[in-house]
């Protein structure tokens, strides 16, 4: 990750003095806003984003946006029933699903311009806002009576107490327990460098790196402390966002 973080600064070093020549011959068109969407993956997680930026003045742009995001703990290991291999795989000791949406405030800051058609705008992006994280509960299939072969199989929330791998078959649907989410609200905080490159000068193609963090008054209770788990209040994430759009004159 730092060997990537340093190529990116170097590019940007790169981009900028480049900047200094002169930018592409043909009719410059001044836009007022732009419209991206697209995917983003971090070291625990991915999930989807969407963005509204309108110009300030040439170079900057005020961004407002709606991120939803996965977030798994750092102790989730897949396992299965050793008894039979028509179960689906489950992770052992984990309560909670977390699902996090994050309303952004932020900006954008061109560090550097296009010098031809097929070159590569830099800018510096930032990004603020509530972090809302919605602990959805685990649900398994759940063997009676304990012991393998099962007489039949049951859904239950998963209870470490009473659960174990004896008795579980494997994981339930994900939309089971949709309806006894639990919300966790906090704050998020986000920097990243944004590359655009599009052969269409009204089109957008970006990719974004970057790091974020959410923060929360509590402990999420993803999964069950057992065996030393802890559960955590920050969330420190490297992100990689690929984002596609389009820049309006109105």
């Amino acid at each position: 990750m730092r060997s990537l973080f340093a190529s990116v600064l170097l590019l940007c070093a790169f981009a900028s003095a480049q900047a200094q020549q002169t930018i592409y011959d043909e009719s410059r068109v001044l836009y007022r806003k732009e419209i991206t969407g697209g995917a983003i993956i971090h070291g625990d997680g991915w999930g989807f984003n969407f963005f509204h930026a309108k110009h300030k003045t040439a170079v900057d742009r005020r961004v407002l946006g709606l991120e939803m995001v996965g977030m798994k703990h750092p102790k989730e290991i897949k396992s299965f029933n050793p008894f039979t291999d028509a179960s689906r795989g489950y992770f052992y000791g984990k309560l909670n699903s977390l699902l996090i949406l994050r309303p952004t405030f932020g900006g954008k800051h061109q560090i550097a311009d296009k010098i031809r058609r097929s070159g590569v705008e830099v800018n510096y992006v930032w990004g603020i806002g509530p972090s809302l994280g919605f602990a959805k509960p685990v649900y398994l299939e759940i063997g009676k009576p304990d012991n393998y072969p099962y007489e039949s199989i049951v859904v239950e929330r998963y209870d470490p107490a009473i659960h174990n791998i004896q008795n579980i078959n494997g994981r339930a649907s994900w939309f089971t327990g949709v309806g006894d989410m639990e919300l966790y609200p906090g704050a998020f905080g986000r920097f990243g460098l944004n590359f655009e490159h599009s052969n269409h000068t009204s089109g957008i193609k970006a990719i974004e790196v970057g790091a974020s963090i959410d923060a929360y008054p509590v402990a999420i209770p993803i999964m069950a402390q057992l065996e030393g788990v802890v559960n955590k209040q920050l969330f420190f994430q490297f992100y990689l966002s690929v984002q596609f759009g389009k820049k309006f004159t109105e």
